[in-house]
């Protein structure tokens, strides 16, 4: 079932404010997906690029993702570090590392 609710992000820098810097701003998408364990191949693959997989989302429209680098699922933020499309399935599978907070 897809009734679990991911947050895509997609971060942009459009502007300058007064000083010079840049304005960076976050366009937020919402999505329903699946979420998946991360398959044991799939995390030693990743673990030799020195990337650390740790949840697999499905999606069920490959159209909802727009190349999103970030997400948001369940109060945890994500870096998408890998997707596969599944014509099988007729899903997209987003492949994510959780990402750590400084501070």
């Amino acid at each position: 079932m897809y009734d679990s609710v991911a947050t895509l992000k997609a971060y942009a820098t459009i502007s300058r404010d007064e000083y010079g810097n840049p304005v960076t701003t976050i366009e937020e998408t919402e999505v329903f997906v699946q979420p998946r364990g991360v398959y044991q191949s799939e995390y030693y693959n990743a673990a030799q690029l020195g990337l650390k997989p740790s949840l697999t989302l499905m999606l069920t429209n490959r159209e909802d993702y727009n190349g999103q680098k970030y997400l948001e699922f369940e109060g945890k933020e994500y870096e998408v570090i890998r997707t596969d499309w599944n014509a099988q399935r007729d899903g997209l599978s987003l492949i994510c590392e959780e990402r750590v907070k400084n501070g």
